[in-house]
């Protein structure tokens, strides 16, 4: 019964994918604030789940997307079909706008540059948006919403690098961690070095799960880069990291998280489902 449950659900998201029917929340909420860390202001969209105002005692997971108005709503509405299956919990979820002309800095790593083809290109901040992200917008977000204290991330491209950054400097910042279409070729492979390194090193981290993605028409680097990071983890296992791994079928570099997506959450909610009972 549960595998059928989930077939229609993935049949449902499939096609939600290409009519985008407003389904996820009966709230918006758009902030606006101004950071300290970054010194500028930033603006986060947050998707309360469904009953959120009629539930008043439910308490719930926060996702936090990158990339906000490209990539939060599909994920909501994902989470909203999946959650009514009963296949994962209902999540708050808090798109991350990009301040103007500031993506690239703030989502590369402090030891890559900010463009391949550009060697005067300045070092990437990420360092800074995820002391941000941290210790501004966390506070933020889950003193004021209802929050069961699971804590989740996910970035797509550019994004997934902030991501696994995120898991090298601050591993138990969050439980899990969704990566799409994730550019770690660049620079010779430089973060999959890290991430060996990180490995081979690390101290015990808590029960955490990965989620990686590409997509089987991306380019060559793409998909060289995530089967060359699958093979690492694969090898070099992370203790308590769960790992999941999925090449999207005729998805490209924009098609693939929303089409990843609803795999990434249903492997979490059966994730999440086995931690509870521990």
């Amino acid at each position: 019964m549960l595998k059928f449950l989930k077939l229609i659900a993935l049949l449902l998201i499939s096609k939600a994918v290409i009519a985008q029917p407003k389904i996820a929340t009966d709230s918006l909420v758009f902030t606006e604030f101004q950071s300290n860390i970054l010194a500028e202001k930033r603006r986060v969209i947050v998707h309360l789940p469904l009953n959120y105002f009629k539930e008043t005692d439910k308490k719930y997971p926060v996702m936090y997307v990158l990339d906000g108005t490209s990539q939060d709503q599909h994920t909501s509405d994902k989470i909203a079909v999946l959650a009514a299956a009963n296949l994962i919990p209902e999540c708050i979820v808090v798109g991350i706008l990009n301040s103007k002309g500031n993506r690239n800095r703030d989502q590369t790593p402090p030891f890559m540059q900010t463009e391949t083809d550009d060697n005067q290109s300045p070092l990437g901040q990420a360092d800074n948006f995820l002391s941000f992200i941290e210790k501004e917008l966390i506070p933020k977000i889950e003193n004021t919403y209802r929050f069961n204290g699971y804590r989740t991330l996910s970035g797509h491209s550019r994004g997934g690098l902030f991501v696994l950054y995120s898991l090298l400097e601050k591993p138990d910042l969050f439980h899990a961690r969704f990566c799409y279409s994730t550019p770690v070729w660049r620079f010779n492979d430089l973060m999959i070095n890290k991430i060996a390194d990180f490995a081979k090193t690390q101290k015990p981290i808590k029960d955490s799960f990965l989620f990686l993605s590409a997509g089987a028409n991306e380019t060559d680097n793409i998909v060289g880069g995530f089967n060359r990071l699958n093979l690492l983890l694969n090898t070099h296992k992370i203790k308590n990291l769960k790992l999941s791994i999925f090449l999207t079928p005729l998805a490209d570099h924009q098609q693939n998280p929303f089409f990843a997506t609803s795999r990434a959450l249903t492997e979490w909610g059966t994730y999440y489902a086995l931690q509870l009972t521990k």
